[in-house]
């Protein structure tokens, strides 16, 4: 049996073998010593394969620094040849604190451990290195086989646990090549997880970044939508003046008609109140009933005349749009008694064609009577300066099963000349020698603003014909 072996007697003789060293008993039978191995194992699990020399050291291993302790001169200087012909980079100590003092000005690949030293235990030398911050990946070498040593070590954080055995200095190199290819392997896991790391960081960074200049451009679009907003209701309110001054300056046009229109119905009570007043001078009882029939006529043409002034008020009344549940049929009807006066002096028979069973519409009464009144203004102007007869003005309702109500106002006049048709509802476009140009594009405004359509018909060759829709009433409440 080598005395490697062995236990140092005081004395210096030989002492009994270490049979619970695997080690000495791999030696005793002629086997290679065992190579502690770290992990969950136990520490006797692992038996390294001699390798054969030389051994072949990988480019990445060659002149990295093993830094070695050991206290035996002689064995230290074998170590150091033995690895610097495999090609390792060796300094060499001989106690703990050489090795300390060295470890303050240099950071080895690898330390390569007697546990122990002349001057203290291997676990001293790890535990004063902890105290200074450093950590030094370590292989621990040790000329006992204690299964608690290997296990204290592994604990501390040994790369590997050799003994000091016959085959000692021929496993030396592999054990290192094994502890310096786990070392690369735990550094490029330590790289991966700091590029990881990073990379989370980076990609948080560019989501925190993100995050704010989507807050930012939401925050924006919050403004701009109120902004929008704030000029659809300026845009709204300038369009209910606008369409407000249209009705005036309609009436404004319109007034020598008016003043005519209400004074057949005043001029009809002064005749019948006189005849009243004369049956009365009369006094006879025979008159009776003819008086009776006078008063009736004052009556009924004072309600005439106050129902022309309420429909001309209600036409030029400055109000809020509201919308209402429209009978299209009779708000047409009542339109175009309203205008009745301008179809005598166009010469113009009114005829209607109205759906029967038409579904109420949903819209503000009086911007659609304005509508209406426009559309048949043009169509008696129209048709006044056409010589063509018969003069007829033709109202058309219907029903669309899209849920609109399609209303049609057709003139027997000359009809849209081809160079004015695409331009018809520009604002302040106009073919009439005093006209505004403003009575279809306001419209087309409020037709639009009801979520309609307003529109110029093909020409048919025989007048023109202006169409549109109004939504069809679902007893939804109303919007805005």
């Amino acid at each position: 049996m080598s005395a490697d072996c062995r236990t140092p007697s005081s004395s210096g003789v030989p002492s009994r073998p270490l049979s619970a060293s695997p080690a000495c008993k791999a030696e005793e039978s002629g086997e290679t010593p065992l190579l502690r191995s770290r992990g969950g194992e136990r520490p006797s699990a692992f038996l390294a394969k001699p390798v054969p020399d030389p051994t072949p050291v990988p480019s990445e291993d060659r002149q990295h620094t093993i830094l070695v302790v050991e206290d035996d001169a002689a064995l230290r200087g074998l170590i150091e040849t033995c690895l610097g012909r495999q090609g390792f980079g060796t300094v060499g100590v001989a106690d703990g604190a050489a090795a300390l003092r060295w470890l303050e000005a240099h950071t080895p690949q690898l330390m390569l451990l007697d546990y122990s030293l002349p001057d203290m235990r291997g676990e001293e030398l790890l535990a004063e290195l902890d105290l200074r911050g450093r950590r030094v990946p370590f292989v621990v070498v040790t000329g006992h086989g204690s299964e608690t040593v290997a296990v204290e070590m592994m604990k501390r954080g040994a790369q590997d646990y050799l003994t000091k055995g016959a085959s000692f200095v021929k496993l030396l190199p592999a054990v290192l090549m094994q502890a310096l290819g786990r070392l690369r392997q735990a550094q490029r896991l330590a790289a991966a997880e700091e590029d990881l790391r990073r990379a989370h960081s980076e990609l948080e960074e560019r989501v925190r970044q993100r995050t704010a200049e989507l807050a930012e451009a939401n925050q924006r679009l919050r403004f701009e939508i109120d902004e929008r907003r704030r000029a659809e209701e300026r845009l709204q309110r300038h369009q209910a003046e606008l369409a407000h001054v249209a009705r005036l300056s309609t009436m404004g046009e319109m007034v020598a008609e008016l003043a005519h229109e209400l004074n057949q119905p005043l001029s009809a009570i002064c005749s019948y109140a006189q005849a009243g007043q004369r049956l009365l001078h009369l006094g006879a009882a025979e008159h009776v009933e003819s008086l009776f029939t006078a008063l009736n006529q004052v009556g009924e043409q004072a309600d005439r005349a106050a129902g022309i002034i309420r429909r001309l008020r209600q036409f030029v009344t400055k109000a809020k749009p509201a919308p209402v549940v429209l009978e299209v049929n009779a708000l047409v009807r009542e339109v175009a008694e309203l205008m009745q006066l301008d179809a005598r002096v166009a010469e113009a028979q009114v005829d209607f064609e109205l759906a029967g069973r038409l579904p109420p519409a949903k819209g503000d009464r009086t911007e659609i009577e304005q509508v209406l009144v426009n559309l048949m203004r043009n169509a008696f102007e129209a048709m006044r300066t056409s010589n063509r007869r018969p003069r007829r003005l033709t109202l058309r309702t219907e029903g669309q099963a899209a849920g609109w109500v399609l209303v049609t106002v057709r003139d027997s006049g000359p009809g849209i000349a081809a160079e004015a048709r695409p331009q018809i509802f520009d604002r302040f476009y106009t073919t009439k020698a005093d006209g505004m140009g403003m009575g279809l594009p306001i419209s087309q405004s409020i037709i639009e603003r009801h979520g309609g359509q307003l529109w110029a018909a093909p020409d048919s060759g025989h007048g023109a014909s202006f169409c549109f829709t109004l939504p069809i009433d679902h007893g939804e409440p109303p919007h805005g």
